[in-house]
């Protein structure tokens, strides 16, 4: 009868060679021919990870914002002035801005925040509270306002130019400027 003998186990440390990660192009791009190779084979296509890309062309109709008419909201003046009232407070930093968040866009949303960070930083309180002296309205379209508003804030009367659109049953400020 032979006996085997037993060979010594030699390790070897495992390679410390990692791909280089992907940039984010790379990986739209590996996605992109992914999703043209599976609709050329004309067979059904199982999604493996969720893609999820938000900008305003992707928005769908059916569960998106909805436009509203205007006869359905608020009178535009009214809201217009308290509007502007807030927006002006939350820029000078006397009012948080997350008051505002529902009626205005992102777009206006992230400069209203702005402003009141450096009214913030400056540590300035204004003198008197802001004073909406006039409101002129212009409906361009159903559901769209354009108004010019006069203010006096922080001691100048100055020119703001909104414009508000109807947007699930209220009123959102999708474009600010102020003189």
């Amino acid at each position: 009868m032979s006996t085997a003998t037993a060979q010594p186990l030699h390790l070897s440390p495992a390679s410390g060679w990692q791909p280089p990660a992907l940039d984010e192009c790379a990986v739209d791009t590996l996605y992109d021919d992914v999703v043209a190779a599976s609709r050329d084979r004309r067979r059904g296509y199982s999604q493996p990870t969720l893609r999820v890309v938000l900008g305003a062309g992707e928005v769908d109709p059916h569960f998106g914002p909805q436009a509203t008419r205007t006869s359905l909201l608020p009178e535009p003046r009214a809201w217009l002035q308290r509007t502007a009232g807030a927006i002006l407070e939350c820029m000078t930093g006397v009012r948080p801005v997350t008051q505002i968040a529902r009626s205005v866009s992102p777009l206006v949303y992230e400069r209203v925040h702005a402003r009141s960070v450096i009214a913030k930083r400056r540590g300035a309180r204004p003198l008197h509270r802001s004073l909406v002296r006039r409101v002129h309205v212009c409906e361009p379209d159903d559901g769209v306002i354009e108004a010019s508003v006069v203010v006096q804030h922080d001691g100048r009367v100055r020119a703001m130019a909104l414009r508000i659109v109807g947007v699930d049953g209220r009123w959102m400020v999708t474009a600010m400027e102020l003189g």
